[in-house]
Order: C-alpha cells, then structure tokens, then sequence
C-alpha cells in the first residue's frame, strides 16, 4: 500500500504532528522555532517527505543538514539560508546541528503584516520551490541580529507586536534578495554571461506574452539556440550556477505570472489559459492544481477572504 504524503495546512497542524507545543506559535500565521526545541525521537519516526502550505526560512548558525530535492541531495551548512514556499515537499535530515531555526509564516501574515506589494519586491516568494544560499561573514551577522530581535519581540506583549515582526521579516527577505542576486552575479565569472542573458532572454518572452503577442513556446533548447550553444553545455552551466535546470526557471517563472494575474487582477480564469497558452481551462486548472495543490478559483478566492 502506498504511503500517503502528510500535508499541513496550518502552522498548529504542523506543531501536533511534531509533538511541539501549540504556544510556541506566535499567531496562527507566524512561528519562529529553534531547533534544540524539537521532538527529536518524534522526528526520527518521520516520513521522509511531507508537503506545507506555508514559508518556510530555514537558517543554520552552526552544524549541517540535508534536503532531498527530485531525488538530489541538497547539503545545507552553517551561514546557510533555506527557503521552501507553500505547496512543495520537505525532507530535511539534521546531521550535526547545534544550532538554527525555522521561520514559518502563511501568505495571510505576509499580506497583513508586510507592505502590500510584497510578490513585486520579492518575486521568489511566488515563483521558487526552494532557494539556498551561504551568507558571507557580514550579511550572515546581520542576518542573524535580525533573527534575534525577531525572538526578542516574540517575547514582548504590545499591541502592534505582529506588525513589528512582519517589519523585520521584510528586512530579513531585503538581505536574502541582495544575497540571491549576488548568487548569480560573481565578478570575473565567464559563465555568468550566459546566467545573466539567460535571465534577460526569459524576462523578455514572458514580457512578450503578458502584453499578448502570444511568442512561440520556448525550452531549454530555444534558449540555448538564443545564445549559440550547446543545450546540454547551456543546461549544464544553469543547473550548476545556479542549482535548477532552465525547465525549471521557465515553470517556475510560469507559476509566478499566473499569481500575479489571478492576485492582481479580475482577468477570467479561461483567458488566463489561454494567455499561456494552454490548451484549454481543464488543463491549465490541472496543471496549477499539481503546483501549488489549490485550483485556480480557489487560490484567488482564498487570498480575497477577509
């Protein structure tokens, strides 16, 4: 008999399941939790992977661990940030951590508690299925100064509590961005041209079907072709500068354009569908079903409830 996923709604679900108590939550929306704070023997007699409709900022101050992504171990070391977005699968192993957190929070905290226009400046948040990086000495402390005021007003009880903290995740995601772009743009790297034309090839094509020119559908080749390389060369140097395949970066970048459409605007579902290019509504639904677990009505339904 198969073994079913466990998928969790709420951050308390989450909670139950590990065995951690439910005043460790901050808000129904919000939990910092340190590591040394968890179940270990319940973790230990964890399925491998369970799937969270919330964000997840994992930070390791000093030890390591693992992630298991599409079959890929994914090693995770001291300075190291992770984030996992809603609707994807997490499997993490702890090796030798002595410390780090995790920061969860739902769309709801990030709409109510931070500025209103939060997918535009961190368009991440929308589009990866996960994102790792190391900080460099300076932006890790800084980093991690923020970390501890966000504990430190945890433990505070005024009015505006929440919206401080929803303050300090911001800044906290501002560092993240400068350090996910400097990711990407190393001084003196030769195959950072092609990262970077790669970038500015795929803004382009999606510029181009959002204003309705309806381009030829591109993959991995087209954009290889685009530069006048290899596609096996091509994909080789994007997956490992970057540690995702073009296919990847072309869904992933889909999936975000489509939450934009269905967050920002009253456009029909159908020509939405059709905007992208799908065959027709039934697999676009599908399609975005298998991506975040939510339909689209019910996904833009879901971000109007009051």
């Amino acid at each position: 008999m198969e073994k079913q996923i466990p998928i969790f709604n709420t951050l308390k679900e989450i909670c139950d399941w590990f065995g951690l108590p439910s005043t460790e939550l901050i808000s129904e929306d919000f939990m910092l939790q340190e590591i040394d704070q968890w179940n270990k023997n319940k973790y230990l007699n964890a399925p491998d992977f369970y799937k969270a409709n919330f964000f997840t900022i994992f930070i390791i101050n000093e030890g390591s661990a693992t992630h298991l992504f599409n079959d890929e171990v994914i090693k995770l070391e001291s300075s190291g940030i992770f984030i996992t977005c809603p609707g994807h699968h997490r499997n993490y192993k702890f090796d030798h951590l002595t410390e780090a957190c995790f920061i969860c929070f739902t769309e709801k905290f990030l709409a109510d508690h931070c500025f209103s226009d939060v997918y535009k400046e961190f368009p991440f948040l929308l589009s990866e299925s996960f994102i790792y990086t190391k900080a460099d000495p300076e932006n890790y402390q800084i980093i991690k100064n923020n970390t501890h005021q966000i504990k430190k007003e945890i433990q505070r009880s005024p009015d505006q509590k929440l919206m401080l903290i929803g303050n300090m995740v911001e800044f906290l995601l501002i560092k993240i961005k400068e350090l996910f772009q400097n990711q990407f743009h190393p001084v003196n790297d030769n195959n950072n041209s092609i990262i970077t034309t790669f970038y500015t090839d795929l803004e382009n094509y999606f510029n181009e079907i959002i204003e309705g020119k309806k381009p030829k559908q591109l993959n991995a080749k087209d954009f290889a072709d685009l530069q006048f390389l290899n596609e096996d060369y091509f994909s080789g140097v994007i997956k490992t500068k970057t540690g995702r395949t073009p296919t990847a970066w072309i869904n992933s970048r889909l999936l975000s354009e489509v939450k934009i459409l269905l967050t920002e605007t009253t456009m029909p579902i159908a020509e939405i569908a059709d905007l992208f290019q799908f065959t027709n509504s039934r697999y676009f639904n599908s399609y975005f079903k298998n991506q975040t677990t939510l339909t689209p009505a019910y996904y833009r339904k879901s971000l109007h409830k009051s």
